[in-house]
């Protein structure tokens, strides 16, 4: 077995763990930025909001497409359209816009290995035990970074748990096209949750989420025929992180991205939130103060997660409600909170006095 040393081992390469690795080398920290599959294609609609670009110093180049509008759809197919142009979504094709991000960490200074981890020692010195073909490692560290997605290894090994999650069911389909992101809602196609229509680097890609997966490909095959798209491919399923169980720092591991349960509620956006964890996660670091993540995280975050946590098990409780909702939007001023909530423009109040704005709304 390969023995390796390093200050900071980020085990996952997507997104977070990416942004992680090159932010520790260009404060100079020694890291390994280990990543299983390099040619890895995440099951991902790939949308991230434009100001991400210039926030981490990312290539425009690796836009494939731009949302300008959501379209929201009510059980009924009453329709409300979203204007986000001041607040523009880009759609990146996730193989690629993967590949960059541990290509720019590795130009910053960092070591990328292509291993899967498959064990973790916490006793004396944190040590990840990996595998590539027939070779395997031993790496010890200071500090780990679990940024290894919903199936986190990390996790299971340490915490013997996995993030809550919920199933997706989803398509890609090359020949149509759309200009907005679309949200069906209805119990008749995703109960408690919602199907969609979403730009792709190469067409479209459409899907729901479930709790019942016995009944899921019924939800999608009715999902199909209420929103007049026909397909002869295959839908393929794929689990997604919910914002619940949310966990910062256990015994030297930093959690980050998905493997943290960091999905924005109601929308499940989750590449920015996993970026941004990763650079709190590396000042936390730095300031060799682990205690200062989840401190850093809640201050900027927690009142809006929660808050769309709570608009979401309101509004899609019901068929009923979600016709309220699409309603709402109608309204030009929900929408200006809204989206200005979602872009952190507006910070949301606490817990109760939400719920009593969204009282009032729905008694007018």
């Amino acid at each position: 077995m390969e023995k390796l040393k390093c200050d900071v081992l980020v085990v996952g390469g997507g997104p977070a763990g990416s942004t992680a690795s090159r932010k520790l080398s260009q404060l100079g920290i020694d890291n390994i930025l280990l990543e299983k599959d390099l040619s890895f294609q995440k099951p991902c609609g790939g949308g991230l909001m434009l100001s991400a670009y210039k926030e981490f110093n990312i290539p425009k180049s690796l836009i494939k497409k731009e949302v300008n509008s959501i379209k929201i759809v009510s059980p009924k197919k009453n329709e409300a359209i979203v204007d986000i142009s001041d607040y523009s979504l880009t759609i990146v094709h996730r193989c690629e816009f993967d590949a960059k991000l541990r290509e720019l960490a590795k130009e910053a200074g960092s070591r990328l290995i292509e291993a899967k981890a498959y064990d973790i020692s916490v006793d004396k010195t944190p040590t990840v035990f990996a595998k590539s073909g027939d070779k395997t490692m031993a790496i010890e560290c200071r500090y780990i970074i679990a940024s290894d997605g919903v199936n986190s290894t990390i996790r299971k090994k340490l915490l013997k748990q996995t993030p809550s999650r919920v199933l997706t069911y989803y398509a890609d389909i090359p020949q149509k096209e759309t200009k907005s992101c679309q949200f069906w809602f209805g119990d008749d196609i995703s109960p408690k949750h919602y199907s969609w229509i979403f730009p792709h680097f190469q067409g479209i890609n459409v899907g729901l989420a479930s709790d019942n997966q016995k009944d899921i490909a019924n939800y999608f095959q009715n999902f199909l025929k209420k929103s007049q798209l026909q397909t002869d491919l295959k839908p393929k399923g794929y689990y997604i992180p919910t914002w619940d169980r949310e966990i910062y720092f256990e015994k030297g591991v930093f959690f980050v991205g998905d493997s943290a349960s960091m999905v924005l509620p109601f929308t499940y956006e989750g590449i920015y939130y996993a970026m941004k964890s990763a650079t709190l996660a590396v000042d936390a670091i730095a300031e060799d103060n682990p205690a200062l993540y989840e401190k850093s995280w809640k201050k900027l975050y927690y009142k809006k997660f929660k808050f769309l946590k709570i608009l979401q098990k309101l509004f899609l409780s019901s068929d009923y409600f979600s016709e309220k909702l699409v309603k709402l939007y109608q309204k030009p001023h929900f929408q200006k909170s809204v989206v200005a909530y979602w872009m952190g423009i507006k910070r949301p109040t606490g817990t109760i006095r939400t719920i009593w704005k969204v009282i009032k709304v729905l008694v007018k």
